[in-house]
């Protein structure tokens, strides 16, 4: 699998990596399209933001849309050739807030393409499937 990986400020290299596999409870996404945020040009220029240094090559692109072509096992409501909007942030889902339905508020939530979690400018993400929202079909 490809993927477009920022090495420090500046340096960014097309990488053949291992492709992902979903675990239980998530879908394989083959990426159609990813947006370039203000995040994405600030690693870029800066190599970091805040105290979230790109200190280890790290694929950038938060706004990633694609169609599932793989799913872990117990995954329900969704299947293979889905197109589906991923969702970025990747909460805990065992906190009080998460539990609570208010999962936007949890403290211990990973964000894609920021440091230490991969992004989406590659050309597969695997995400838990309650965070691959499906899209309408044309």
């Amino acid at each position: 699998m490809r993927a477009a990986v920022l090495r420090g400020a500046g340096d960014v290299a097309l990488v053949e990596r291992e492709a992902p596999r979903p675990g239980p409870g998530e879908v394989l996404v083959d990426v159609s399209s990813v947006g370039v945020c203000g995040s994405d040009v600030h690693y870029y220029e800066h190599g970091r933001i805040g105290r979230f240094v790109v200190d280890e090559p790290l694929v950038l692109g938060h706004e990633a849309a694609g169609v599932i072509s793989a799913l872990g096992e117990g995954v329900t409501g969704r299947h293979v050739g889905q197109r589906v909007s991923v969702e970025p942030g990747v909460p805990d889902r065992s906190c009080p807030r998460c539990l609570a339905g208010r999962y936007n508020l949890c403290p211990d939530v990973r964000f894609f393409a920021t440091p230490p979690v991969d992004g989406a400018f590659a050309e597969q993400v695997v995400v838990h499937q309650a965070f691959a929202h499906p899209c309408p079909t044309p």
